[in-house]
This record gives C-alpha cells, sequence and structure tokens, in this order.
C-alpha cells in the first residue's frame, strides 16, 4: 500500500510543476507600505497557501498534547461512575 502512496505522491508533483510552469505568469500587487510588487502566479499561491496551513497546523499541533490529557480523566470519571454502588440498596 505504501508503493500506491509514493506514487500518488509522485504524480502530484509533477502535476503541480507542470501547472507552476504553465501559469508562470507575474501578478502586480500593492503590499501594505504602499510599494508596487510583481511576483509570479505560482509563488504567490504558494504563500497563500502557506498562510492557511501553518497556523492550522500550529493550532492542532499546540491543542493535541491538551486532548491527550483529557482522555485519561474522562476514562478515571467513566471509571467511578460503573464502580459506585446502586443508591436504592
Amino acid at each position: 500500500m505504501a508503493i500506491f502512496r509514493w506514487v500518488f505522491l509522485a504524480a502530484m508533483a509533477v502535476l503541480f510543476i507542470l501547472l507552476a510552469v504553465s501559469n508562470w505568469t507575474l501578478v502586480d500587487f500593492i503590499l501594505p507600505d504602499g510599494t508596487p510588487k510583481a511576483l509570479p502566479l505560482p509563488v504567490l499561491l504558494g504563500v497563500a497557501f502557506l498562510a492557511g496551513v501553518v497556523p492550522t497546523w500550529l493550532w492542532h499541533r499546540f491543542l493535541r498534547p491538551l486532548a491527550e490529557n483529557r482522555t485519561p480523566r474522562r476514562a478515571r470519571v467513566e471509571q467511578t461512575q460503573v464502580a459506585s454502588p446502586p443508591s436504592g440498596a
């Protein structure tokens, strides 16, 4: 199954490179300080992609240990609920 993943990733990389080369046009935009800048479209799209992925990845990296710490506590609460004697006996 791992070979299919590598074949898929290689095909996606080739497709990405072909699309990047075919869309290599300069895009003009103005930076927040007012200076005009021209960047190739694939570079601009890559920066926009990273601007969305990196904060989401960091958010996931910081919250995952917190979620793992909650799991044992939840299991302890369930164990105490199961172990408690019936109140009407």
